[in-house]
């Protein structure tokens, strides 16, 4: 796969999400390239230390596993000053409410289940 210097990639991080699992395709389809993250410990250390991951690209946590690395990583990329957009899935049992809100602008939280419609408008929203 060949990227454009502008060309955002899509990074999912989670490796149990049906959820984004089933997205997948959807996002490949439409020319978002996707890369597919299975440790978010990883990821954090290895690329954002890098600075590789650009403010164009788009990280998607599924937060509805409650794993520890997940939120790390969310607070290490809130955080940053130059940081990509931040897209968030959680179900109504996950431990965002419906009341929390957030400071960081291109920071989005879609509750489960989401629609292929709504990630997408949210992935090309602020582009």
């Amino acid at each position: 796969m060949s990227l454009t210097a502008a060309q955002p990639i899509v990074y999912m991080i989670d490796r149990q999400s049906a959820a984004m699992a089933s997205m997948r395709p959807l996002l490949e389809a439409s020319g978002h390239p996707v890369m597919q993250v299975e440790d978010a410990d990883s990821f954090s250390h290895d690329v954002l230390s890098r600075r590789t991951v650009r403010t164009c690209d788009a990280l998607i946590l599924d937060l509805d596993a409650g794993e520890p690395d997940l939120y790390r990583l969310l607070n290490l990329v809130m955080h940053k000053r130059n940081r990509p957009k931040i897209v968030l899935m959680a179900g109504s049992d996950a431990p965002i409410g419906d009341m929390d809100s957030f400071t960081q602008d291109r920071l989005h939280v879609l509750r489960h289940p989401a629609t292929p419609s709504q990630l997408m408008d949210v992935l090309d929203a602020d582009s």
